[in-house]
């Protein structure tokens, strides 16, 4: 406990206060206050990640698989074992256990350099494969692959040389039909808002199948300046089994599409569907195909948030990327973000922390600062119990 006041002015009392219990009660009210408005910062981001996995619960769980959880496991710990520290340390700043509070910061200290070099481990890992927020989000194939158990699959096929073999439009057209026809239609006539048309593309038919290849390999997000609806072109149609074996298929029916098109009167460039009638595919065909999920039997959306319904096994190998996956990493990067801010701060306060405790500032009748900053970093390894299931361990 502080002393009272007992004639002689203790030399931490400032001159505003009668007593250090007084001054140390009103610290304390200080620091509550200011933690206070650190959790409205901290909510109004929670508020945020709660708002898009309500609506887009898709995007969280397919992209939650790309974080590394046993990385943030650890930091889990570290954090844990530094409140430990660090409410030790105010216990021996309270006793005048001077080298305890010393070692016990320095512990705390230790813990926030551990935690912050694992996030840079992680934080270097999505800037090498492209796993970032934004338009600055353009994920590596080979690490998507890797992660969703398809590297073995993708290693397999890769294409040497810059050679294309020719692809088979038989084997095409069921690949098409699983995955392009969603957004394309059934004869590559495009849909409104959805995808454009591929029978009189200029764009096909201006590239070659190799350039076709890289395009689908990596796709095209909407804000750039060759796009002509300004929508996602995810990589792969959105759909990471469609390996580099198998995309030659789908180009090949693409081709085959195009040249039906021209041959019945259609124009490259101008769909003249209303005028020229083509019907290079029976849509009863479309039920033929097993693997083709109709949309007429499409569960209807969860009660209570408009998100999506996912079905209760959810395999993110079996399942196409989701549009927006941006999204989730804009969220993560945030938070994240804002929380290592806060972790270093509390780093700059423990430096300070152990370097007055060195000199012997602290002791039965002075431990305010102690106190207060172990407040300050209880808060932020709080924070991280929230982030780290809400992030990395996602249904």
């Amino acid at each position: 406990m502080h002393e009272q006041d007992s004639g002689a002015h203790p030399a931490h009392l400032q001159h505003h206060f009668d007593t250090p219990v007084q001054q140390f009660d009103s610290a304390k009210l200080g620091m509550w206050l200011f933690l206070g408005t650190e959790i409205l910062l901290f909510g109004g981001l929670f508020c945020v990640y709660a708002v898009y996995r309500g609506n887009h619960p898709e995007i969280f769980v397919w992209s939650h698989h790309l974080l590394d959880t046993n990385l943030g496991a650890i930091n889990t710990v570290i954090l844990l074992t530094s409140s430990l520290t660090m409410a030790w340390a105010v216990r021996c700043s309270q006793l005048g256990q001077r080298t305890g509070l010393v070692l016990l910061l320095s512990l705390t200290l230790l813990g926030g350099f551990g935690f912050l070099g694992i996030k840079y481990v992680e934080y270097t890992s999505k800037w090498k494969h492209g796993l970032l927020w934004g338009k600055n989000y353009n994920p590596d194939e080979h690490y998507i692959a890797e992660h969703f158990g398809l590297a073995d699959a993708l290693a397999d096929h890769e294409i040497e040389g810059g050679a294309l073999d020719p692809g088979d439009p038989e084997k095409g057209k069921p690949l098409f039909l699983g995955t392009c026809y969603s957004c394309h239609g059934v004869s590559g006539e495009g849909i409104v808002r959805q995808g454009a048309s591929l029978r009189d593309s200029q764009f096909v038919a201006d590239h070659t199948d190799e350039e076709l290849l890289t395009f689908l390999q990596v796709g095209r997000q909407p804000f750039d300046p060759e796009s002509t609806m300004k929508i996602l072109m995810p990589p792969r149609g959105g759909n990471p089994t469609l390996t580099n074996e198998k995309l030659p298929h789908v180009i090949a029916y693409v081709r085959e599409l195009q040249n039906a098109w021209v041959a019945a009167g259609g124009t490259i460039g101008v769909d003249e569907g209303a005028e020229v009638a083509v019907e290079v595919v029976d849509a009863g065909a479309v039920e033929d195909q097993p693997f083709l999920i109709q949309r007429s039997v499409i569960p209807p959306a969860a009660a209570g948030p408009a998100g999506r319904a996912l079905p209760e096994a959810f395999e993110p190998a079996a399942q196409p990327e989701p549009q927006n996956v941006q999204i989730f990493f804009s969220i993560y990067f945030l938070m994240t973000g804002l929380h290592g801010l806060h972790v270093l701060a509390g780093m700059g306060l423990l430096t300070w922390l152990l370097v007055r405790a060195t000199k012997g500032h602290f002791g039965p009748s002075y431990f305010t600062p102690v106190d207060l900053g172990g407040l300050y970093w209880h808060l932020v390894d709080l924070i991280w119990i929230f982030l780290f299931p809400l992030l990395y361990l996602i249904h």
